[in-house]
């Protein structure tokens, strides 16, 4: 428990550095860098009960995204503002050198292991970023369908 507390508050620490180096506002810090802590906080919980890593990836991904879309909405910013700082704690940092590593020093076995793994790794994010997005654009699609038709419905009324 105490080795999961320091890397939710490594978590915090990250993601409020690599926000800063972004040049995010300063109101909007301290917002982003807890969600990227509880975006890891997730993921430690998901990858725990699932006992799969990329479902823990997938999952907090994809709860980053609605994060995202809802700072965005509130803080009146992108939502790609708030995602890219709030997926750092998900990257898979450690596999990725091991897998540059492994390539330099010519060992392919050990290499594609580890490419396969940061792939792996890299699509559950992606994913779950993926499945949000469409379904929030899904929904924004619905939402200016539904007020055109609205609209034509009340200005048809009132010719009659």
């Amino acid at each position: 428990m105490k080795q999961e507390l320091i890397q939710i508050i490594m978590a915090f620490g990250g993601t409020f550095g690599f926000s800063a180096f972004l040049h995010i506002d300063k109101n909007k810090l301290i917002p982003v860098s807890f969600a990227g802590a509880f975006t890891w906080a997730l993921f430690l919980a998901a990858r725990h009960w699932s006992g799969n890593e990329m479902v823990g990836l997938f999952l907090a991904a994809a709860v980053a995204s609605i994060m995202a879309e809802i700072f965005a909405r509130i803080m009146k910013a992108p939502s790609t503002v708030f995602l890219i700082s709030m997926l750092v704690p998900l990257i898979p940092g450690g596999n990725l050198y091991y897998t540059m590593s492994h390539l330099v020093l010519g060992e392919g076995a050990e290499f594609n292991v580890y490419l396969r793994l940061v792939l792996w790794e890299a699509s559950s994010i992606a994913l779950g970023v993926m499945a949000v997005v469409s379904v929030v654009h899904l929904i924004q699609q619905l939402g200016s369908y539904w007020a055109k038709q609205s609209k034509e419905h009340k200005i048809g009324r009132s010719t009659e």
